[in-house]
């Protein structure tokens, strides 16, 4: 089961994306999927990110 989620990237990951993936704005989710996806495989990853967040 998937759910979409509107996610606000900033400008410039968003221009690295297109750069590194060379793709459209529309399959540029499935990259940003992938990207999620490979990141989340690593929990302490994931720790380290949360702690960078600042809410």
């Amino acid at each position: 089961m998937s759910k979409r989620v509107v996610v606000e990237v900033r400008a410039d990951l968003h221009k690295e994306l297109r750069k590194i993936a060379v793709v459209n704005d529309l399959k540029l989710y499935t990259v940003t999927n992938t990207l999620l996806e490979d990141c989340l495989s690593d929990e302490e990853r994931v720790k380290a990110a949360l702690k960078q967040v600042k809410v």
